[in-house]
């Protein structure tokens, strides 16, 4: 039987994406680019989100990709964003058709496999999401649906913190959210979006990083402690990356947070007393299925 160590280190590679799933990323983005360049005046599109930070969890969904709009679409800045999110829809549902399309609130979704929790979705790109934007000096303004309003951003600051928290970290860090992730999903995604449980862990996770146990078991800890917070756009730019975090949330992912910790110190306990079969079947119970259980 491996040890917790060993099975944190199989979890860690677990999420990592394969070179399968990264081939059929490129080949889905891809097609998804030139469907929309062919239809809008973009002036350039790139990777971003998750999937650019490598944050994205298992399995492979809304991989995003932002579309820098160009002169010809200028006038679509100065009417309603919904305006716009309205075009691209249009576009995608023409190409992939009504059933394969979703509107989101700052972007449009192809979904490549249907949500169905009795198809295996192990090495499939489930959906690209399409993010229409403008640039706006140096940074970004995109729409948002639920605010009607055009709000300011900029994912390649995202992309470099995140990438600086990393290095500071010894390159712990990214697993680390990647594991809390999963932990997310596991519990139903009470933690939205989940870009919000990156912005806890950049500022709740200090070196020295000491194991993946134990520092998952703090993070629980500390984010069950702050969820209510209001957690800004790390690039000072946006709204609050927490506002779909009402009261109510709050206290669901509240109390998560603290089940999910009551299991950790339990899966410690278990360790040291030499039960090391229950500790992998409660962490595997913690963080779901790419979790090893013996």
């Amino acid at each position: 039987m491996i040890t917790v160590p060993e099975a944190f280190d199989v979890f860690r590679r677990r999420l990592e994406l394969s070179e399968t799933e990264q081939k059929d990323a490129s080949r889905r983005h891809q097609e998804v680019r030139a469907c929309v360049r062919a239809s809008f005046d973009v002036e350039w599109d790139f990777l971003t989100g998750s999937y650019a930070r490598h944050t994205k969890t298992k399995p492979l969904k809304d991989v995003d990709v932002f579309f820098v709009l160009g002169d010809e679409e200028r006038s679509r800045r100065d009417r309603p964003p919904s305006e716009t999110l309205d075009a691209f829809e249009g576009r995608l549902v023409d190409e992939y058709g009504r059933d394969r399309v979703e509107r989101g609130r700052r972007c449009v979704t192809v979904e490549f496999e249907k949500r169905n929790p009795t198809v295996d979705e192990e090495g499939k790109v489930l959906s690209i999401d399409v993010v229409p934007a403008f640039q706006a000096g140096r940074h970004y303004e995109l729409a948002d649906d639920a605010l009607d309003e055009w709000i300011a951003s900029d994912p390649e600051v995202h992309k470099e913190q995140a990438t600086g928290k990393n290095k500071e970290l010894g390159g712990n860090w990214v697993p680390l959210v990647k594991m809390v992730k999963a932990w997310n999903r596991e519990a139903g995604s009470l933690i939205k979006p989940s870009f919000l449980v990156e912005v806890m862990a950049h500022e709740l996770v200090d070196g020295p990083f000491n194991t993946y146990p134990d520092e998952v078991r703090r993070l629980f800890a500390s984010a069950a402690d702050r969820i209510d917070d209001d957690w800004p756009d790390p690039a000072a730019l946006g709204p609050l990356v927490s506002d779909q975090m009402d009261s109510a949330r709050c206290e669901e992912a509240r109390q998560a947070l603290r089940e999910a910790e009551i299991k950790a110190t339990r899966t410690f306990r278990a360790e040291q007393q030499g039960r090391q079969g229950e500790a992998l079947r409660l962490w595997r119970d913690i963080l779901g299925r790419y979790f090893p259980a013996a």
